[in-house]
């Protein structure tokens, strides 16, 4: 069942691949350090967007500029988080962070490029030319979750709890924002490529928000070598403890189920987003 996230990613894989192109040489630089951070991982947030979309009776074609538009904002985070301003991190996805491999200001203009190149893509789309009332609202709805309203503000706290312990609602809201915000994006619009009602998407982007919660959970855990003292300084596992984390990761999975139930009440297939529940629960089996 699992074989979709391999094809999805591959479609995903190729449409960035084909959307990340230098038109002249004074772009070539930044074109090479946007595809050198946006090529790759596990595209879980286009995933999503894929397979709500699919399961409305949406085709890949249609809806694969919204998981391109996901999958540029989710490169463009990264690049920023990496930066020494921020989280300081030299190496992502086994290799050095774009601002290592091409300097600070180009990674700041790499990740800035794949921002507004977000939105491009889907606005420039046939699938936009089609039913350009979903694309606008799919963009709204992208900038919405990925500004200080989501993902940014979530940012922003984060860096404000850097050099202090916060409680445990405070993280939730850091995770709420910062993880789960993008994740219900996705969702929501891979229902809106499919034309859905606002029942619809509001019943995704819960199933996408208990996911996105889980997910953080489960990187939290897998970063836990069994020393709480080598924890991050707000992991859920330093919070929490690792047998209230693994549980809490479990509670959101089994209501996301729930969620999905209540789709299968209306006839649809929910088999693809079942399986990705039970990825999560791969994740985090044996650790």
């Amino acid at each position: 069942m699992l074989s979709f996230l391999t094809d999805d990613k591959k479609i995903i894989d190729d449409g960035m691949e084909a959307a990340l192109v230098s038109f002249c040489g004074a772009q070539d630089e930044i074109v090479e350090a946007m595809r050198y951070s946006a090529l790759g991982g596990k595209r879980i947030r286009g995933i999503l967007t894929i397979e709500f979309a699919k399961m409305l009776g949406c085709i890949t074609e249609d809806v694969l500029p919204y998981a391109l538009g996901i999958e540029c904002v989710q490169a463009y985070s990264l690049v920023h988080d990496d930066l020494p301003c921020m989280d300081n991190d030299d190496m992502r996805r086994g290799k050095p962070s774009c601002h290592i491999a091409f300097g600070e200001s180009t990674a700041v203009l790499a990740g800035d490029a794949l921002l507004t190149h977000a939105f491009s893509v889907i606005a420039e789309s046939k699938a936009a030319e089609s039913h350009p009332e979903r694309a606008v609202k799919a963009i709204a709805k992208l900038a919405d979750y990925a500004g200080y309203r989501g993902m940014v503000g979530g940012q922003v706290l984060d860096l404000s709890a850097a050099e202090k312990e916060v409680s445990a609602d405070e993280l939730a809201t850091i995770h709420a924002l910062k993880t789960a915000a993008l994740m219900k994006a996705s969702a929501a619009m891979g229902c809106i490529a499919a034309g859905a009602d606002e029942e619809i998407c509001a019943l995704a982007e819960k199933y996408a928000e208990l996911f996105g919660l889980a997910f953080q959970m489960a990187d939290d855990l897998l970063d836990f070598n069994g020393n709480y003292d080598e924890c991050e300084l707000n992991s859920y596992v330093k919070i929490h403890g690792a047998e209230r984390t693994r549980s809490d990761i479990y509670s959101c999975i089994s209501k996301a189920g729930t969620v999905l139930f209540k789709f299968n009440e209306k006839g649809f297939d929910t088999g693809a987003l079942a399986a990705l529940l039970d990825f999560l629960i791969t994740r985090v089996e044996g650790v």
